[in-house]
């Protein structure tokens, strides 16, 4: 069935009832032969702990990974749930790169992530704010730093090193900000892209270790347990999401 007239039945008065709708979808997917079990669909409630967030993280990248995205079925439903606040269980600091859909690589809906994006997922004061800010208001037991494959933005600041140049406008503070990753991450005998490769794994370390250094709030918050911090990587080909940290 198409996405439009799923939503548009989601709005008829036979489905104004929140188990009705449940119960109706869960049909549809038994119909389609998608169901829950097969798709190894979503824990429900909020996970309290790290340890639980980042295996809800994983589990929902395993399905995107296998194309089984759950999330997405009950969009409409999830924007009334959440419209009058949120608690999201995982802080995101990804690149702004647009093939880098957090939400959909994570097959997570509208209120479970707290996303942060800016080009080469670097910090700065109100990066730095912002993860802050759902640590103390939201307690979102998980902050992960993402960088990803073929980051134009770490690629771009190995060649404008490289060539002694300076990149265009505010440009250069994001090539000022990863720079210093460049310039102490050996290349040795690597190939170009291995090497940029390299530099993302050691720039997405490198800002997760930054973050808790720059913010007493993260700081804290990770030395009484309540809060990890992660580093991960996102590879493009495969959809799959491997932890760095």
């Amino acid at each position: 069935m198409p996405r439009d007239h799923q939503q548009l039945r989601t709005e008829e008065p036979g489905f104004r009832d929140r188990g009705a709708f449940l119960r109706a979808a869960g049909a549809l997917a038994l119909g389609l032969g998608l169901a829950d079990a097969a798709l190894g669909a979503p824990e429900t409630g909020s996970p309290a702990t790290p340890a639980q967030a980042l295996s809800r993280l994983m589990a929902g990248n395993a399905r995107f990974v296998r194309g089984q995205l759950t999330s997405p079925n009950a969009i409409a439903e999830r924007r009334h749930d959440v419209a009058g606040g949120q608690r999201p269980f995982a802080i995101l600091l990804t690149c702004a790169d647009s093939r880098v859909p957090p939400e959909h690589v994570f097959d997570q809906s509208l209120g479970h992530l707290f996303v942060c994006r800016v080009a080469g997922n670097v910090l700065e004061s109100r990066i730095v704010g912002s993860i802050e800010y759902a640590v103390a208001n939201f307690h979102s037991p998980l902050v992960m730093v993402l960088g990803h494959q073929h980051c134009g933005a770490v690629k771009d600041t190995i060649a404008l090193l490289e060539q002694g140049q300076k990149a265009p406008g505010s440009i250069q503070a994001v090539v000022d900000a990863i720079a210093p990753v460049v310039r102490r991450t050996p290349r040795g005998s690597l190939e170009p892209e291995a090497y940029a490769e390299r530099v993302v794994r050691a720039n997405a370390r490198a800002v997760a270790a930054e973050l808790a250094r720059r913010s007493a709030i993260v700081r804290d918050a990770a030395s009484a347990g309540k809060v990890r911090v992660v580093a991960a990587e996102y590879s493009l080909a495969s959809g799959r999401v491997t932890l760095l940290s």
